[in-house]
């Protein structure tokens, strides 16, 4: 009787394991499918403190163009004339002084040719209000989620890969691998050496052992700090490539051709 017992408590334990996993399992496979991965818990090391991580997940490339219309003509279509101005893309911005860069203006957030380049010249709180609009998004598909910009400790571990060793999001302290290739795009001597004549697609370069696209190059990154943005751009010295790097950009939130950005969220359950 005891040993039958036993054996039942068991077989109820096995199933439940079994369940949970495949129920795991289904939720990683729907979020990877809206583009993206798990970070795991962990430590990160800010100013010689040791800073604790739970686990959270990242968009594995930047908010793309594409992305971030779909969003602009959901606010359009509610009718939220403040909110879509608050939101909208400042492209004016890109006529920066001692440059001609008229076509970007004109043509790189409506042209098709650049959906899947990161947006960019949107305020930091145009990236908040894209956070919150996706978290209602995951919420409507049944999934509990608190979407946000990542802190300057989840960032900062997240592009160290699980590495914390790591100057970049590869291992080593060369910009190029083995075969001379450049591994993220910024400034260099000679333009579109690295790949990127001025912004590559989003999913491009090599991702890191998270899985993660660009976190260092192509556009420095909005932060949850107001104000902070982390990561190097594609018009940005190699020093900035580097992980720990002062950040470029400060005391600003307004829009900026050199910043986009990426959601985090943290997975409180289904509905």
């Amino acid at each position: 009787m005891r040993k039958a017992l036993l054996c039942s408590v068991v077989s109820v334990f096995l199933i439940t394991a079994i369940s949970s996993f495949s129920l795991a399992q289904k939720e990683t496979r729907f979020f990877k499918k809206q583009g993206f991965v798990f970070v795991p818990s962990g430590y990160t090391n800010i100013n010689g403190d040791s800073i604790s991580i739970q686990s959270f997940y990242i968009q594995a490339s930047e908010v793309t163009n594409s992305n971030y219309k779909v969003f602009l003509d959901d606010l359009q279509q509610k009718g939220l004339t403040e909110a879509y101005a608050k939101a909208q893309v400042f492209s004016e911005k890109w006529n920066l002084p001692n440059t001609d860069m008229k076509v970007f203006a004109l043509q790189y957030f409506t042209n098709p040719s650049y959906n899947n380049y990161p947006v960019v010249n949107i305020t930091q709180e145009g990236a908040r209000m894209y956070c919150s609009w996706l978290e209602q998004k995951f919420d409507s598909a049944g999934y509990k989620v608190k979407v946000r910009l990542p802190e300057l400790a989840e960032w900062q571990y997240a592009a160290k890969g699980g590495n914390e060793n790591n100057i970049y999001p590869w291992e080593g302290s060369s910009l190029r691998n083995k075969k001379g290739v450049y591994m993220a795009n910024f400034k260099t001597d000679k333009l579109s050496e690295d790949g990127g004549y001025v912004m590559a697609i989003s999913k491009s370069y090599f991702p890191n052992e998270f899985g993660i696209y660009n976190m260092c190059g192509n556009v420095t990154e909005w932060l949850s700090d107001t104000a902070m943005s982390k990561g190097g751009n594609f018009w940005s010295d190699a020093e900035y490539l580097k992980i720990e790097a002062k950040q470029e950009f400060g005391n600003s939130t307004s829009a900026s051709p050199f910043i986009g950005f990426r959601p985090v969220f943290t997975y409180l359950g289904k509905h």
